[in-house]
């Protein structure tokens, strides 16, 4: 299954690049109560559960820390489901352009007319727009029964969002505002460092969009993306079906500290279509589904897991690595083609031999690395 954004037909103003701080906030939510999809936010997630993360309210590199009170934890928990894997639409900028305020964000949200705000808020409460809609869920008795029938199947956070929906949909919406407003300003350090981070990354991306155009630049946001011509599209590797045709359709390119590993692409009708990609820091390996699906094929087999542990202890040469194993010469040849395909050799030479290892790091970040791309 894949998204598609179509560029046939469009120009590449149609794209643009910026920063929002809502879409950070509702990725920092995700992040905190769904940290067992964000492995390197574990302990930022820890220190949030305590009153003082490093016992004087600040982080180990003297900046102030961020902290959540226990009945805000709580508050952030009961609404998880709107960003969980599917994120509702309006954590996202409602408009084609980024670079504005918290408040100003949030102000959209406020003003978004309230049919809408309920059916967005029922997608993301069952879990996707894919299905029956519900653009009538206030009024109309069939999806009504239908959203809270998904609900009860899912949680009883979900169910009781739901009935919460249905019975009072405007003081939820001031609800939700009120906790917002509250989680932004309890993680404000945290956030405050992403907006830095993000502000810097904004230059190089504008930049790309520029010289490259929306094509490579969408691809290369992620390692499962693809460009391909005749149509022109870029293809993201999702777990739901989807096509946004930028001649008729913006799209908003918005950067992240706090989605690794997500990269999501949001497009409902009628709004613009928006994409949060990671950022990921320079130097780290994080490799898409398609690379690490190889890598477990490489090491079941036999072969090359004995030659694997041969040469995990020290650098061999492909003579030496036989005379151990007991192989010819050309089956380890193949093996090692395959290990060094998969990135899980490094070859070093000296003179006219080669000398492989193992590359211990990657062989050890596989199950990670596998739920990272699962999660992806």
């Amino acid at each position: 299954m894949s998204v598609v954004v179509s560029l046939a037909g469009a120009s590449p103003s149609r794209v643009s690049a910026g920063a929002s701080p809502l879409a950070e906030l509702g990725a920092a939510l995700h992040a905190y109560t769904e940290a067992e999809h964000h492995p390197p936010a574990l302990r930022w997630v820890r220190g949030l559960d305590s009153d003082h993360p490093d016992g004087d309210g600040s982080t180990r590199d003297g900046a102030p820390a961020s902290a959540l009170t226990p009945s805000l934890r709580r508050r952030i928990r009961d609404w998880a489901p709107l960003w969980a894997s599917y994120r509702a639409r309006y954590l996202f900028p409602l408009g084609a352009s980024g670079d504005r305020s918290l408040e100003a964000e949030l102000a959209d949200l406020a003003e978004l007319p309230l049919p809408l705000f309920a059916e967005l808020t029922g997608y993301a409460i069952r879990g996707g727009n894919s299905g029956a809609p519900l653009d009538r869920v206030l009024d109309d008795r069939a999806q009504r029964e239908g959203l809270l029938t998904a609900a009860e199947q899912r949680s009883t956070a979900r169910a009781e969002l739901a009935r919460r929906l249905l019975d009072a949909p405007e003081p939820l919406r001031a609800d939700l505002l009120d906790l917002l407003a509250r989680a932004a300003r309890a993680l404000e350090p945290d956030l405050a460092r992403a907006a830095r981070v993000i502000a810097g990354q904004l230059p190089r991306l504008r930049d790309s969009l520029e010289h490259s155009g929306p094509g490579r630049t969408l691809a290369d946001l992620d390692s499962t993306a693809a460009y391909r011509d005749d149509p022109p599209r870029v293809v993201f590797d999702k777990f739901h079906h989807g096509i946004v045709t930028l001649a008729t359709t913006p799209l908003l390119v918005v950067p992240s500290a706090f989605g690794r590993p997500h990269l999501l692409v949001k497009h409902e009708p009628g709004l613009p279509a928006v994409v949060q990609y990671p950022l990921v820091p320079e130097g780290d390996d994080q490799p898409g589904y398609a690379v690490v699906h190889r890598r477990l094929e490489v090491m079941r087999d036999p072969g090359r897991q004995r030659i694997a542990r041969a040469i995990a202890r020290e650098p061999l040469t492909p003579s030496a690595l036989a005379d151990r194993s007991g192989m010819t010469l050309p089956q380890v040849s193949r093996h090692l083609a395959r290990l060094r395909e998969a990135g899980l050799v490094t070859v070093e030479r000296d003179g006219r031999r080669a000398y492989y290892q193992l590359h211990l790091e990657r062989v050890r970040s596989i199950g990670e690395d596998l739920l990272t791309a699962l999660f992806h």
